[in-house]
């Protein structure tokens, strides 16, 4: 009888309003209710938000749980802070991202760009433009140039390597490939190439990969240049 009393109070105290939901009421991790058949109430840092859902399935309250369509949302709306990386597909090469409380259009560049999977967006972000904004940090791309790897540090695609060979820069599985058979003195190499020889890029000599960098190793003898024939990396006759 106690319970039940308590659960009575409960209900009836909100239905005075007591209890209201409304932006900026406090609410418990997770929570979320519909305000309108457009809009949640999301808590996002113990406070309710107020969330746009765009798509077209709206807002929905259904045994106990909300959804809210964001397959429409714009970059800029609200969301919650508590729903940090929360995305979908907001076109064939572009995701809505959650951050920092705001939806932001996150670029999917690589050539498979970006394609639901299930309810989960696949963004393809194995080309990324040098100075945008990424996350999270460490991740790496190829330039759409494919000169480079750049690599996020501090919310941002920094310079990392550059990849002078034939090769370039090239992505495949996941995984990216840097051809450094040719590189300039003074170029960052990954401390994993402790040794890899390369042709200068005038193809006047050796350089080899030292403490991450390309250092000085051999000058090719006149009438010489260097070649890379596969595995092998050596100064021949022209």
């Amino acid at each position: 009888m106690k319970s039940r009393a308590l659960l009575w109070l409960l209900i009836g105290a909100c239905a005075f309003g007591a209890c209201k939901r409304s932006p900026g009421g406090s609410c418990q991790p997770r929570e979320a209710h519909c305000l309108d058949a457009a809009t949640a109430l999301s808590c996002s840092d113990g406070t309710f938000t107020q969330v746009p859902c765009r798509g077209k399935r709206g807002c929905l309250s259904q045994d106990g749980k909300t959804s809210c369509d964001i397959s429409g949302n714009h970059a800029g709306d609200r969301c919650s802070r508590d729903d940090q990386g929360v995305a979908v597909c907001a076109s064939p090469s572009e995701m809505l991202a959650c951050r920092g409380g705001t939806f932001v259009t996150v670029p999917c560049r690589g050539p498979n760009g970006c394609e639901m999977v299930g309810e989960q967006p696949r963004c393809d972000q194995s080309v990324a433009e040098l100075g945008e904004a990424c996350n999270p940090a460490g991740a790496k791309a190829c330039s759409p140039d494919e000169a480079r790897v750049l690599a996020c540090a501090d919310g941002r695609m920094t310079d990392l390597y550059r990849c002078r060979g034939d090769g370039k820069c090239r992505a495949s599985g996941g995984k990216l490939a840097c051809d450094q058979t040719v590189a300039q003195l003074g170029d960052r190499c990954d401390k994993a190439l402790s040794g890899h020889i390369a042709c200068s890029a005038d193809r006047k000599a050796l350089i080899t990969c030292r403490d991450e960098r390309f250092v000085p190793s051999e000058k090719c003898k006149a009438g010489t240049v260097c070649t890379v024939n596969g595995q092998s990396t050596k100064c021949e006759r022209r």
